[in-house]
């Protein structure tokens, strides 16, 4: 079903006209009208609210802009004009008018879409004062409760759960965006005052202080990721857990299909288990766009503040007053015409380049190279030794990238809360984690090293794409 099957064609006008101020507040008051309200709202309190809490707003309404013949443009009296604002949303979809048949006392109904389209206005308006949902802990909370005490609303939790990850994509996938879009509006900024002031009163408000500095504390993806995985995982393979959660389901959804219920378990686990590790990757690019907008804020800040009054200065302000007045003109603020600021500048500026002809400008210089001496390689005899020495290079190269405290802060994430970890069990994400792994194997006899290595010659298995030999790592025992 297409939108304007569901709306009216003409919803959406009063929000777009010279009067949009005043309807605008008209919602805001019917919106407060039904949050206060029970089940009804009448009428006449509504034009008593309108006129009582904005008399100046309602007296502004500007009437020769509605282009029609009532009775407001007669009497122009406050409530007239309260009144033709009521008709005006009447006529728009916003609201229905019923009449009690008992009292003959008038009320206003909202159709459903127009309550969801006030509650979206009045959270587009508040958005700065919104407190932040804390999705991820609430999910690890809810799980971890439910799993150390099962109960009917198991299958409940974990619908909770499977929604508030989509939520929470849906929430990093708007902040990514937010970010870019204050970045952008930097280049439309060509003051310090307005930097400063779009940095710390709005973006800092809004978006770093609510939203991103949340994400890095006490609501981080990555310190709840694993539990939240544990849990899930361990309700899927429990054989026990897993029919109660299916029963729960067909109770719930009133259905008897059992396949269709545990392929519906298995997807939703599965759903946010993968989603959970792809979350890592989009909050290391909102950090890379956090970095780079406030870089960016902090250069043009600079930037200013040492803009001198040499000739370079001067030039410099006449480029920003174009630039300004050209983003002014393509905003609609100011006028479209700039070819006198262009002529202004092609008057006042005289730039010449200077060059001469020689005998040698037709021919391309002569750049002469020389080759370096370097040692040859040596020659290896042995197959034995050319592995070795292929091995040593290895481990030369990555030496300085994959250090010991990067190899141990690896495996620390691979144990968790483990004592034991299977290699097949290590999330191989990218060919790094392949390597940190080698190197976990190899460095096991290092005396820092925390854990101990067990071998199996029963062949190998077969891992996220590896061919792996059947490794278990060990926390080794502490001594006193």
């Amino acid at each position: 079903m297409r939108l304007f099957d569901i709306i009216p064609t003409n919803f959406f006008s009063i929000l777009s006209s010279k009067n949009k101020e005043v309807y605008a507040m008209a919602l805001e008051v019917l919106y407060k009208s039904l949050e206060t309200e029970e089940m009804t709202i009448k009428k006449q309190d509504f034009l008593r609210i309108l006129k009582e809490n904005a008399t100046d707003l309602v007296m502004s309404l500007d009437m020769s802009e509605e282009g029609t013949e009532d009775d407001a443009l007669a009497n122009p009296t406050l409530p007239s004009r309260a009144a033709f604002i009521l008709r005006r949303l009447e006529e728009t979809g916003w609201i229905d008018v019923q009449i009690d048949p008992e009292s003959f006392e008038e009320y206003i109904i909202l159709p459903s879409y127009s309550i969801k389209m006030l509650a979206c206005l009045k959270d587009i308006n508040s958005e700065s004062e919104a407190a932040y949902n804390s999705l991820v802990h609430s999910t690890y909370s809810e799980l971890k409760l439910e799993d150390d005490d099962p109960d009917d609303l198991m299958y409940v939790t974990l619908l909770r759960a499977y929604e508030n990850t989509k939520k929470l994509r849906i929430e990093l996938v708007t902040l990514g965006h937010q970010i870019k879009i204050y970045q952008h509006r930097l280049s439309n900024l060509f003051t310090t005052n307005e930097v400063l002031a779009n940095h710390f009163d709005d973006y800092k408000v809004r978006i770093s202080d609510r939203l991103y500095h949340p994400l890095k504390t006490f609501d981080s993806v990555t310190r709840f990721k694993r539990p939240i995985t544990s849990i899930l995982q361990k309700w899927l393979r429990d054989e026990k857990t897993r029919k109660m959660l299916i029963e729960q389901s067909l109770i719930l959804r009133k259905s008897r299909d059992y396949g269709k219920a545990e392929a519906d378990l298995i997807n939703m686990i599965n759903y946010i288990q993968d989603m959970y590790e792809q979350l890592n990757g989009m909050i290391s690019q909102i950090d890379a766009s956090h970095s780079e907008y406030t870089k960016s804020s902090a250069s043009k800040i600079v930037y200013f503040n040492n803009n001198d009054k040499t000739i370079k200065g001067h030039l410099e302000t006449i480029f920003k007053a174009y630039a300004k007045a050209n983003a002014d003109a393509m905003a609609g603020n100011g006028s479209k015409d700039l070819r006198n600021i262009l002529t202004s500048m092609q008057d006042a500026l005289m730039f010449h380049e200077q060059g001469y002809i020689d005998p040698d400008s037709i021919t391309l210089p002569i750049i002469r190279q020389y080759r370096e001496i370097g040692e040859p390689l040596p020659i290896v005899n042995n197959f034995e030794e050319a592995g070795d020495l292929i091995m040593q290079n290895f481990l030369d190269q990555t030496r300085n990238v994959f250090t010991s405290a990067r190899v141990l802060e690896f495996m620390e994430r691979a144990f968790g809360d483990a004592d034991e970890v299977r290699a097949e069990e290590i999330p191989l994400p990218d060919y790094d984690a392949f390597i940190l792994l080698i190197l976990a194997t190899l460095n096991r006899n290092d005396d820092d090293c925390f854990y101990e290595v067990d071998y199996s010659d029963d062949g190998h298995v077969l891992s996220q794409g590896y061919v792996l030999p059947k490794l278990v790592f060990k926390r080794k025992e502490k001594t006193e």
